[in-house]
């Protein structure tokens, strides 16, 4: 009997469906990688100008700085070589294993892209278990977001499930492997093997999302060793060298200028790394010395790097404070458990100026309050003469932006004005700025008189509002930048009767308008009447020259603590000579420092 030949398109048709599932499904494990970074990796970084072939074959083939979904995963690959070539694990229940080892994979993968594009960090188990823990709920609650957003989410989800259900049911039928070409099966086995060679050649990296080839397997591998180090240096961890390092009771003062440590949300070195903000930041910057200089102050200029980016505000600042790296949420709950009752309390810069006679005040401005047990535990653990709770700041007049919060010129001047008016010693004040707080939207006003500010508004709290325009993002950021620091230099100016340290301070990179390229580190000003004072800290490099361009930071966050107690001591102590040893990395504590560090995304 003569054999009839079909048509070519029908003899396509299983190839056609095969490698478009195959090819949908493994696109969609980089996907929301891609989606998150888009706008600071655009497509077209895929390919960029190399001086070299080897160069052009290494960044399509190897390795790519931008975010894209045109990479492999190599589970995904493997298995369907498998599924396609060995026809006894097309029986029972393999079909459902491998279904749900996809969902798997496309869960991690979501996970780590959230993770690296809100902290630009890589996942740890350990560590994000305890953020989201004890932070998720708080950031739902503070986003403000439309109801239809939450329901546009969960249709997006639905819908997303139901495209992957149907296209692993249609990759991973029993009757189409049997329908493929020779060729096809060749080519997934060469795939696969060029792909098991990549692993196996750069295994070292090849959890890095930046690999064209990419291993679940490796990268489960590389976060349950970092959760396991994690949890070992916490398990482990040992206060003595601390101690020893910190042991400054024999170091006096002989005066005693009152302090006020400000950290200024989302303060980044950013600012000098993309040419249209250096024009308008440097331009910020000289207006504040101008101000600052004819109101009879010296100003001293630097960067710091910040423990954290993007986010994580507490850990920057804890590390500064206590003189002691934090880059993971698990080590300050640590710390915070150790000291809550244990004697001797952590030597800690405010117990210092504690000791040096100073009243230690604390103040957090956001409307969304913990309970007092909570808050009795931030007391204990930074040991605080007074903690300043929005209930205390008797306001009235309109919330801005995140929390909600008062404006932050109506908090620093009701702490001056009000709580520390009549205080008849020293103060160390420490607060951490609310209003440029993502999504700096909106802004509120510098007034003249900071009590103008708790005037009632009919129209009740100003509106914070997303934008998905990165243009309008990053005008945005721009402005907070510039209110922040017109509202600090005024504040400044109405000390001009008190010798007063000012230490004004970014704690991370803007989340959403950087990138890690950026770096982690942070513009630090540190301002006095006092020009010995700002002399002494020429030796830490900074310069009361306007830094106009970008450089490698002189500074670390955790150096802050030891820094500022040596230039204390050195400009106001009763043996200037003896002054204690700066330590530019805090206390080194074995085995602390175990994060790991996220790739770039451009």
């Amino acid at each position: 009997m003569k054999r009839v030949r079909r048509p070519f398109r029908l003899q396509l048709h299983p190839e056609l469906a095969f490698w478009g599932c195959f090819l949908a499904l493994n696109a969609l494990l980089f996907l929301p990688f891609y989606l998150l970074n888009r706008q600071e990796a655009p497509l077209e970084a895929i390919a960029p100008a190399v001086s070299s072939l080897q160069g052009t074959l290494t960044n399509l083939l190897l390795w790519r700085e931008a975010a894209d979904p045109f990479r492999i995963n190599i589970e995904l690959v493997l298995l369907l070589a498998l599924w396609v070539n060995v026809a006894w694990l097309r029986r029972g229940v393999i079909r459902w294993i491998m279904m749900a080892a996809y969902c798997i994979t496309l869960l991690y993968y979501l996970y780590e892209s959230i993770m690296v594009y809100l902290y630009r960090v890589e996942p740890v188990f350990y560590n994000h278990y305890f953020l989201v823990r004890d932070g998720l709920r708080f950031l739902m609650e503070n986003l403000n977001l439309s109801p239809w957003v939450y329901l546009a989410a969960v249709g997006g989800l639905t819908i997303t499930i139901g495209v992957v259900i149907k296209l692993t049911a249609a990759l991973i039928n029993n009757h189409l492997p049997t329908r493929l070409s020779r060729a096809t099966r060749l080519a997934l086995t060469a795939l696969a093997a060029a792909a098991l060679l990549s692993v196996a050649t750069y295994r070292s990296v090849s959890a890095d999302p930046r690999m064209v080839v990419s291993s679940l397997t490796f990268k489960l591998e590389k976060n349950i060793s970092a959760s396991i180090n994690l949890y070992q240096s916490i398990l482990n961890f040992n206060d003595a060298e601390i101690h020893a390092a910190y042991n400054y009771g024999r170091h006096r003062l002989t005066q005693r200028p009152n302090i006020y440590l400000i950290f200024v949300e989302s303060y980044g070195s950013v600012l000098y790394k993309r040419p249209d903000w250096q024009t308008a930041y440097v331009s910020m910057l000289e207006a504040m010395q101008a101000k600052l200089t004819d109101g009879g102050f010296s100003v001293a200029h630097a960067l710091s790097e910040s423990p954290t980016w993007g986010g994580g505000s507490w850990l920057a600042y804890t590390s500064a404070l206590f003189g002691l790296r934090m880059e993971t949420h698990p080590q300050y709950l640590t710390l915070m458990e150790r000291y809550q009752s244990q004697l001797p309390r952590y030597p800690d810069l405010g117990t210092y100026l504690r000791n040096q006679g100073y009243y230690f005040l604390w103040m957090t401005s956001i409307a969304d309050e913990l309970g007092d047990g909570q808050w009795n535990r931030y007391r204990r653990f930074y040991g605080v003469n007074d903690w300043i709770r929005y209930r205390d700041l008797e306001f009235v007049g309109p919330r801005y932006g995140w929390g909600p919060a008062p404006p932050d010129q109506y908090v620093l001047g009701y702490a001056r004005d009000q709580l520390m008016a009549d205080l008849d010693q020293p103060h160390f004040i420490f607060y951490i700025t609310q209003n440029s707080h993502y999504p700096w939207d909106p802004m509120p006003s510098v007034v003249e008189d900071w009590r103008d500010l708790n005037t009632p508004s009919p129209e009740g709290d100003p509106q914070q509002t997303e934008v998905e325009d990165h243009p309008q993002r990053r005008a945005r950021y721009l402005s907070a930048i510039d209110y922040s620091l017109d509202m600090l230099t005024r504040f400044v100016l109405d000390h001009q009767d008190e010798n007063a340290v000012f230490i004004l301070i970014g704690d991370h990179q803007p989340p959403r308008v950087s990138r890690r390229e950026d770096g982690y580190e942070t513009p630090i000003h540190i301002v006095s009447r006092d020009p010995a004072f700002i002399a002494n800290l020429s030796q830490f490099g900074f310069t009361t020259d306007i830094i106009r361009t970008a450089t490698p930071p002189q500074l670390r966050h955790e150096a802050l603590y030891s820094m500022l107690v040596r230039t204390l001591v050195q400009t106001y102590g009763v043996r200037p000579q003896d002054a204690p040893a700066y330590l530019p990395n805090g206390v080194t504590v074995p085995d602390w420092i175990s994060s790991v560090e996220a790739p770039s995304t451009k």
